[in-house]
């Protein structure tokens, strides 16, 4: 049996068994890509035995209709063009999850925790109890369907635009601090020998003194 198989079949299992299979492998990013539950599989509240646990697991592509999942911990996973149509979200925590592409129609988010969530081309437009300090924790763009009455944060734009004019590679803070730390001490060394240098200046060759 494949790992996915096997991640498959402890959910399938239900909430208790697979919470605590994840705490015995804390390590395991759980891939549940594709998967397809049955109507009663997809009962994963507290009454059920949850809050589930899937933190940074694999969702691509899920079906999870109608799917009751209050107070899950989604934190970090990859829900990337899962269909979450008609499902409880209540309570959960989605932080930095990817809903991009994500169809999410009448599903109810009361009190769910978005920020850092990629919503980039997901459909939120009939989605229900979603307020508008919710949306703008997370991220979109302009393909996310949003319900008539929320507006689109105008972060999401500046996010866009930072993006767009940030260089290639992103430099770790670190890099940045340390080259800081470099200029001023160059700046320093530059007032000891006669001053700073401004662009239109050069060190004067052995021929010129």
């Amino acid at each position: 049996m494949s790992a996915e198989s096997e991640h498959i079949e402890v959910l399938r299992r239900g909430p208790r068994v697979w919470n605590a299979w994840r705490r015995q492998h804390p390590s395991v990013v759980p891939n549940l890509t594709r998967i397809s539950l049955s109507v009663s599989e997809r009962q994963m509240g507290p009454i059920n035995g949850g809050p589930v646990d899937l933190a940074s697991a694999r969702l691509r592509r899920a079906s999870l209709r109608f799917a009751t999942l209050t107070g899950a911990n989604f934190g970090a996973a990859d829900l990337s063009g899962a269909d979450l149509t008609d499902a409880r979200l209540d309570g959960t925590n989605l932080s930095n999850a990817d809903l991009s592409e994500a169809v999410l129609d009448r599903t109810d988010f009361a009190g769910a925790k978005l920020a850092g969530a990629n919503l980039s081309g997901a459909s939120l437009l009939k989605a229900r109890n979603l307020t508008q300090a919710q949306l703008a924790e997370g991220v979109g763009d302009e393909s996310t369907l949003l319900p008539p009455h929320l507006e689109r944060p105008q972060s999401w734009t500046s996010s866009k635009v930072e993006l767009i004019e940030q260089p290639a590679k992103t430099r770790d803070p670190r890099d940045l601090a340390s080259l800081a730390a470099r200029s001023d001490k160059a700046a320093t060394v530059s007032w000891l020998v006669g001053g700073p240098l401004t662009t239109a200046q050069s060190w004067p060759t052995p021929s010129s003194r």
